[in-house]
């Protein structure tokens, strides 16, 4: 009887995938919830049951479920159930801006991949506006002007201004930028373009997939839906104290499935109610002609070194708005 053979050696244990992340980092107004959507419907990838988890910020203005200081087991709860194979989605467009944030997902996440996009600053700026007045952030009858001025002095002074009014310094991506391209290998960071997702989601996407490792072929015959389009709305303190509310909610309900597909129908009839027709989104740019000739200028002036800089910094020598 010829003897049996020797058996291989064992392997070592294989890591989990499911330890594999994908973090949207940037920036508000640019499309970050479409992609979101987007990303989160392919097979490979499992989203965070909150959109904006924030949890690697180190402000205290925003609301978030748990806090990078509750520990990694915290981060987990965002995403009950995962599959071993799927890749862990999230999207906090605000952790482009916290200096804390890169060091934070790199330590934590070491094998995440980041992605970022990048509007026009000038466009983006009109979009917070409008998006803020949505939200009763600003009073509606707040001028594109004074809303520009208000940041221009307080950007003079230094000041510390709330989300809403950081949108002109935030448009001048390169200064925080620079501490990702240092934190994570290029590899490992995804820089788009915000008009690139409006005029070619297909594109993006499969670029994103072919980035991360899983088959872009899903999004070959995928619907580009529209997701977090701005909006007039009838009553702005009743939208500021019904999206309270709702981030009241969402910590009892995130990881419920059935009680979160209910809500969601409920809150898309709500929004309609709250909403009127007239409406922009990720299809159709913000009209800028409500720009004054002076304040086209001023910001121009502002950002007038910024391509060229994050052409160079990127290594992206056809960069342009």
């Amino acid at each position: 009887m010829n003897p049996s053979p020797a058996k291989p050696p064992s392997k070592p244990p294989v890591k989990s995938p499911a330890t594999k992340h994908l973090v949207i980092a940037g920036v508000t107004r640019a499309g970050t919830t479409s992609l979101f959507n987007y990303l989160g419907d392919h097979p490979n990838v499992q989203p965070s049951t909150i959109k904006e988890t924030r949890f690697f910020l180190k402000c205290d203005e925003l609301r978030r479920m748990h806090r990078f200081e509750d520990g990694p087991d915290s981060y987990d709860k965002y995403f009950p159930d995962c599959p071993n194979d799927a890749i862990r989605l999230e999207a906090t467009p605000d952790y482009l801006f916290c200096p804390a944030a890169p060091q934070r997902i790199a330590d934590t996440l070491p094998e995440a991949h980041i992605v970022v996009i990048l509007r026009d600053p000038i466009s983006r700026l009109i979009s917070w506006r409008r998006y803020a007045i949505q939200n009763g952030q600003l009073d509606p009858d707040t001028t594109l002007t004074h809303y520009i001025q208000t940041q221009f002095d307080a950007d003079t002074a230094c000041k510390d201004l709330p989300q809403h009014l950081r949108a002109l310094k935030e448009g001048r991506y390169t200064q925080y930028l620079s501490t990702w391209i240092k934190t994570f290998d290029r590899s490992r960071l995804t820089v788009c373009h915000y008009n690139d997702l409006l005029n070619d989601p297909t594109k993006v996407t499969r670029r994103i997939c072919e980035n991360i490792g899983i088959d872009p072929a899903f999004y070959n015959s995928y619907t580009f839906a529209i997701h977090n389009e701005s909006r007039t709305v009838r009553w702005p303190k009743i939208q500021s104290a019904y999206r309270s509310l709702i981030w009241r909610i969402k910590p009892f309900i995130h990881d419920k499935p059935a009680t979160r597909a209910a809500l969601k129908k409920l809150r898309r009839s709500t929004d309609s109610a709250l909403g009127r027709t007239g409406k922009t989104s990720l299809s159709h740019p913000v009209d800028s002609s409500e720009l004054t000739p002076d304040d086209r200028k001023r910001l121009e002036d502002y950002y007038q070194h910024e391509p060229a800089a994050l052409a160079k910094i990127l290594d992206l020598p056809n960069w342009r708005w």
